[in-house]
């Protein structure tokens, strides 16, 4: 094939992937520009760049009630601290006594009792906002189980943000459902 020829052989087929109407099936990812350091223990496995997996992480530390060790729900609230946009976490610490639905009375019979609880945390697939490169928003699935009652169900309507796109994931806002 002359080069004549090869030339026009390419100019025709880069020609035509132009004008092609198809378009590909998926859509590479933008690289993840995070590079926050990692959190504290015991949240150092916990990957800082993943919102789901901060929220997640978060939601599950605030309603992680352990009767025997914490004096109320504002306890295992604190526990969730290093996971916290600051500000967040400063308003909404004398909310924690009541955004679970359950009363005073019960978690101080769990305290009397000796009770232990199982509280399990998942991303559900309801809608939420778009995310954009520093907010997120996640439907989160709450059950909290003392292991000689029925459990309690509820959801939280969790959002995070960061300060930039290098910058890691944290709790900065929180509506329970119940």
């Amino acid at each position: 094939m002359s080069t004549t020829a090869f030339v026009l052989v390419v100019a025709v087929a880069l020609g035509l992937a132009a004008c092609s109407s198809t378009t590909p099936d998926t859509v590479l990812p933008t690289p993840d520009q995070c590079r926050a350091d990692r959190f504290a223990a015991p949240y150092n496995e916990l990957d800082p760049c993943r919102a789901e997996a901060v929220l997640a992480a978060a939601v599950t530390a605030i309603f992680g009630y352990r009767p025997r060790e914490h004096a109320d729900p504002r306890a295992a609230f604190r526990v969730a601290y290093p996971l916290m946009d600051p500000r967040f976490a400063n308003q909404a610490e004398p909310s924690a006594l009541v955004w679970a639905p359950i009363t005073a009375e019960q978690f101080q019979r769990w305290q009397h009792d000796g009770i232990e609880l199982t509280t399990t945390v998942r991303i559900t697939s309801d809608d939420h906002p778009a995310d954009t490169a520093t907010t997120a928003s996640r439907v989160l699935a709450v059950s909290l189980q003392p292991h000689d009652q029925v459990g309690i169900e509820f959801a939280v309507y969790a959002h995070a943000s960061r300060a930039s796109e290098s910058a890691a994931w944290l709790l900065s806002g929180m509506e329970v459902a119940s």
